[in-house]
């Protein structure tokens, strides 16, 4: 998706369209890798120093929403967030010590199924993640 799409979605979706949500789906578009609110926060306050983190979470939570963006936790208090619609599903080796995320293309899906099916249970998303210690912070 493009960056005229999803603004056109949310348009649709009854969303006005300002210029610092346009700001912050451009910065989310921009990098198809995880990043943290405030990560995003800093990307946008070098565009835009007017910006704000209400104004960062209210835009995050309503992309979520609108199901463009992904919204992960891999424990501890921060949230990370992905574009959608731009990557194959896949999951992510975090690392423990430095908090590295690699993207996996393994998926425990059809696992999740089977068990779900078994006790009819109907799921509706899913989220897998593998905590260890990346290839850098072992040598360290």
């Amino acid at each position: 998706m493009d960056l005229e799409h999803d603004l056109a979605k949310l348009n649709a979706l009854g969303h006005r369209i300002t210029r610092q949500r346009r700001l912050v789906l451009e910065v989310i578009l921009a990098d198809p890798c995880l990043q943290s609110a405030e990560d995003i926060y800093g990307k946008c306050r070098e565009l835009d120093d007017s910006i704000s983190y209400p104004t960062i979470y209210r835009t995050l939570d309503m992309l979520v929403e609108a199901e463009m963006v992904r919204k992960l936790h891999f424990g501890g208090s921060k949230s990370w967030y992905e574009p959608l619609q731009r990557q194959e599903h896949h999951h992510h080796l975090v690392c423990r010590e430095c908090g590295a995320k690699v993207p996996i293309a393994a998926c425990p899906g059809k696992l999740i199924a089977q068990e779900a099916s078994r006790n009819q249970f109907k799921v509706l998303d899913h989220q897998f993640e593998i905590v260890g210690i990346c290839k850098d912070c072992q040598r360290n």
